[in-house]
């Protein structure tokens, strides 16, 4: 079937039975009318607490309601976050009453979307899911979650909904954020851990920008500056890069390089203890590693002066107690998993993981001692009785990337167009998920996608990827629905803000499309709060190979040695040492790097689109390059370009500026107009966690021909 994006919705026509049903609901409103017409000066004022959801920082807010309106966002002084809201908070109110919200379900019909009823929208897919099953097999079903749903218990209940329709094959954003960082760490130290912010005096922040990602606690990152040592490793001058004590302006995709040219400088400066070797497995290897990699040449492939270098080496072995914040621009690149591990090495050789973590951290590692028990990092899920029935199919990308399915527990969600391709999905659920245009290779997802037999979009705005959808369910926003970081079920029973229209929090149109595909079984809760206090169960899949650490041993480390795995016991071969592999090299077609993904503080991937606020602070896309390179490209500040790679072509608006690294340019993503994905290759991709190379791709840039002479 086509599925050409359509913004064209047919009404729904009434029937004269409705009008006749409607009547006397018509005359009661107008008595109500006419009585509130006494009263209409004064208005029904009440104040809503609870917590914003748009991003990870889980700000607490207060909402102002008039006559059911949400009228103004303010922060809430008793929370963690002790009053501060950002401009995306303050926007709330924009996105519960837009214009552009989804009113009704939608179903496509030829060339147009008809609104219908909740019950025939949910029959319409229960009937077609029903088909795909009984033709194709349930585990052709897939589920696709978006940011929304980071860290969210709901994710819990759709992988139990998809396995009581019969299908493994759930995905969230972990199949391109985060969880690269989060098995790179667990497979040297056993566990995901974070910066200690209060306690470290040297802190690094490598490929993240928390000015822009955690605003409540950059201010604790920048005062490292004046009270011990701030080094930001990025290609980009951020606000953060320009307050540090040191700023290594990287090239894109060698930050393993540098990590493995630090530890070599860190063990000639501090060579471990007996203690510290006693807590090892694999240093002599990863010495030799290293040893290849000596301040020349990684001076050679990082752009980074030696003498920078040695530097922050000095810092490191000299300014405990350290932490390291890494992000994005570490992880998405075809070696990020082991540059994570490097960069955790480097952490171990440093003291990191000596000494008792500080109770009054904000955020403090999970270095507990661990006893006969699976890798921690492995996602163990609970899930109240009745357990639905085992399955046996195999979730999307098990067999290419077994270690990302094993550590994450899902589907990896960026191969879902080859799954496609290759006929083993044949229904696919987007919620709260904008795929279509944040997944890599966004072109490829889009054409198969044509093939599907069924694509649904649950979410409150009709986004790129609705408009391709079969149908769309309007889903209520965050402040709309229960809140699930409340405790107190009277607290979580009640919204911030009232529904708006006919939408639905996402917990209820899960439990009406459970029953509509016949598994409503699974779903006995009247609320999402009864469903969270339920009591759970363990529901895993039997690891019964799975390496245990030695309970005799009382290991300090999570790992199956017991010890700082510097030599993966669970990858094989030269994997197994934290070896970097170098990105695309720019060729006389392409001669620049291209930075994809960045976040600006306008948007939060797709988000935000349909705020007028946020928009105006950024209202199109921009690609930022260097003085040197838009020379060379003829390209002027402010002017219309081109970004070309292998795969396509995009324009957009061009900021000249020294905060970029020269060989390369910074492309944000989110706008489906614009969108850098369709430019990236999907096959290049991490080994182990299967992640995109969203940041190390090559390019050229050329001025954008007019309209009229195209």
């Amino acid at each position: 079937m086509g599925r050409e994006p359509l913004q064209h919705v047919v009404k729904r026509k009434w029937t004269r039975r409705d009008l006749l049903k409607a009547a006397p609901l018509g005359a009661g409103i107008a008595g109500a009318a006419a009585l509130a017409l006494h009263g209409r000066d004064q208005k029904i004022t009440e104040r809503t607490t609870g917590t914003c959801r748009f991003c990870l920082m889980r700000c607490g807010i207060e909402c102002v309601i008039e006559d059911g309106k949400l009228v103004k966002v303010e922060g809430s002084l008793p929370s963690k976050t002790r009053g501060f809201v950002c401009e995306h908070g303050f926007a709330l109110r924009e996105l519960v009453h837009s214009h552009e919200r989804v009113q009704h379900p939608l179903i496509r019909r030829g060339d147009a979307f008809h609104e219908v009823s909740w019950d025939e929208a949910l029959a319409f897919i229960g009937t077609k899911l029903a088909a795909v099953k009984a033709k194709h097999g349930a585990h052709t079903l897939g589920i696709q979650t978006g940011w929304p749903f980071v860290r969210h218990p709901f994710v819990n209940f759709l992988h139990r909904f998809a396995r009581a329709f019969g299908s493994p094959n759930v995905a969230t954003v972990s199949s391109l954020c985060e969880a690269s960082l989060r098995m790179g760490q667990a497979l040297t130290v056993g566990t995901k851990y974070a910066p200690e912010l209060r306690r470290a005096k040297t802190m690094v922040v490598w490929g993240a920008n928390p000015w822009v990602t955690a605003p409540p606690f950059a201010h604790l990152v920048a005062g490292k500056a004046a009270s011990g040592a701030l080094i930001v490793i990025d290609p980009v001058k951020t606000q953060l890069a320009k307050e540090a004590t040191i700023h290594l302006a990287i090239r894109p995709g060698t930050d393993g390089a540098l990590a493995l040219g630090l530890i070599h400088r860190v063990l000639q400066l501090k060579p471990p203890t007996d203690a510290l070797r006693a807590r090892i497995h694999g240093l002599d290897e990863l010495t030799q590693l290293a040893a290849q990699f000596p301040p020349e040449r990684v001076e050679h492939l990082t752009t980074v002066p030696r003498a920078e270098l040695d530097r922050v080496a000095e810092l490191l072995t000299n300014g405990d107690p350290l932490g390291i914040w890494q992000g994005l621009g570490v992880e998405h690149h075809s070696s990020g998993v082991q540059t994570v591990r490097a960069i955790s090495s480097l952490e171990v050789l440093c003291g990191r993981f000596d000494g008792t973590p500080d109770p009054r951290a904000l955020v403090t590692p999970v270095t507990e001692r661990f006893h006969d028990e699976p890798l921690p990092a492995l996602y163990r899920m609970r899930t109240p009785k009745p357990v639905p029935p085992e399955i046996r199919a195999r979730a999307i990308g098990r067999d290419v990337f077994p270690l990302f399915e094993r550590f994450n527990r899902e589907a990896q969600g960026e191969l879902w167009a080859e799954a496609i391709e290759r006929g083993e999905i044949h229904a696919l659920l987007l919620w709260g998920s904008n795929a279509l245009v944040t997944g890599s290779g966004a072109q490829q997802l889009e054409q198969a996608a044509e093939k599907l037999d069924l694509l649904v979009t649950v979410d409150p705005f009709f986004s790129a990827s609705a408009q391709r959808s079969d149908v769309v369910l309007p889903a209520s926003t965050f402040a709309e629905s229960p809140d699930v970081d409340a405790n107190d079920e009277q607290v979580a029973a009640k919204s911030l803000v009232p529904p708006q229209g006919t939408s639905r929090p996402d917990f209820d149109i899960l439990t009406a499309l459970a029953n509509a595909c016949g598994v409503g079984e699974y779903f006995p809760w009247k609320t999402f709060f009864e469903a969270m206090r339920a009591p759970r169960v363990e529901w895993m899949r039997d690891d019964a190979q799975q390496p245990r650490p030695n309970a005799d041993a009382r290991p300090d480390f999570g790992t199956p040695t017991g010890k700082a795995e510097f030599v993966s016991t669970q990858l094989e071969g030269e994997a197994a040492l934290p070896r970097w592999s170098p990105p695309l090299e720019p060729t006389p077609e392409f001669p620049l790097r291209l930075v994809t993904g960045p976040r600006p503080r306008a948007r939060i991937n797709s988000q935000f689109a349909q705020s007028p606020s946020v928009r105006a602070r950024m209202r199109e896309p921009e690609l930022l390059i260097h003085p040197s390179a838009a020379k060379n490209a003829n390209v002027t500040n402010g002017s219309r370009v081109a970004v070309i790679t292998s795969l396509g072509r995009i324009e957009l608006k061009a900021i000249v500026t020294t905060d970029v690294h020269p060989e390369s340019v910074v492309m944000p993503a989110g706008w489906a107009s614009a969108n850098p994905n369709r430019l990236i290759d999907g096959s290049r991709r991490d080994p182990i966690s299967g992640f995109p190379a969203f940041r190390s791709a090559i390019c050229r840039v050329e001025p954008a021909q007019p309209s009229a002479v195209r």
